[in-house]
């Protein structure tokens, strides 16, 4: 029994990827990573259409396919939005993993993702085209980086030393302009709803937390991102 517990702790630190995370996510991010190629690998294959499934499609919402508002978030628009949004995934979730519960987490993220899918599908309840990217979930992680690390200083290349705030919010600005321009005002709107949803969230959370009875807790060391 002692060596089976052993053997099967060994296997763990060996093979799991990202051991500061919590499981809920690591889970998230393999479910983002993984859902590009299998999608392209269902469709020259000719097994299944995962886009099909799993766009954001309002017509198809308006008949019961709720689903769609928050899986839409876990497949990208194409290689270039994969693989741009994995580096952007898991460069804010190394960070802020720690921040949030498995199930904190997990409702966080859907609570973006629904937030930024709201506003498409209540403005055109008939439209047949379908949507799919994750900018609406990182947003809203830029703006809970922002929220737990602004006073923090990183190092930006190219730039030299600014804070958190200034990084969070240049990246954001950033992102904007190419949605806008590259991706239309559909995605650019999912985006920013996202990130309000993320910021009216974080704040109602601290109101609450900061109206509760003073506590002692452990210092923990403060998570620095540099790029």
């Amino acid at each position: 029994m002692v060596a089976e517990v052993f053997w099967r702790d060994e296997f763990v630190k060996r093979f799991s990827f990202f051991p500061s995370l919590t499981t809920g996510a690591r889970l998230f991010l393999l479910l983002f990573a993984l859902g590009f190629p299998l999608a392209l690998a269902g469709h020259y294959l000719h097994f299944f259409e995962l886009r099909s499934w799993l766009a954001l499609t309002p017509a198809l919402v308006w008949k019961g396919q709720i689903w769609r508002l928050a899986a839409y978030a876990f497949l990208p628009s194409g290689f270039v939005d994969w693989a741009v949004s994995l580096f952007w995934l898991i460069t804010l979730v190394l960070v802020l993993g720690r921040n949030f519960s498995t199930r904190g987490f997990w409702g966080y993220c859907l609570l973006a993702a629904i937030a930024g899918a709201l506003p498409v599908v209540l403005a055109f309840p008939k439209m047949e085209s379908s949507l799919t990217s994750c900018v609406a979930i990182i947003f809203a992680l830029l703006v809970a980086w922002d929220r737990f690390y602004r006073r923090e200083r990183l190092i930006l290349l190219g730039i030299g030393e600014i804070s958190v705030r200034q990084a969070a919010m240049l990246i954001a600005l950033i992102n904007v302009l190419v949605l806008l321009f590259c991706a239309g005002w559909f995605l650019t709107l999912s985006m920013l709803c996202g990130g309000l949803a993320g910021w009216i969230y974080l704040m109602l959370k601290n109101n609450r937390t900061m109206r509760r009875p003073a506590q002692a807790v452990d210092s923990e060391r403060i998570a620095r991102l540099e790029l």
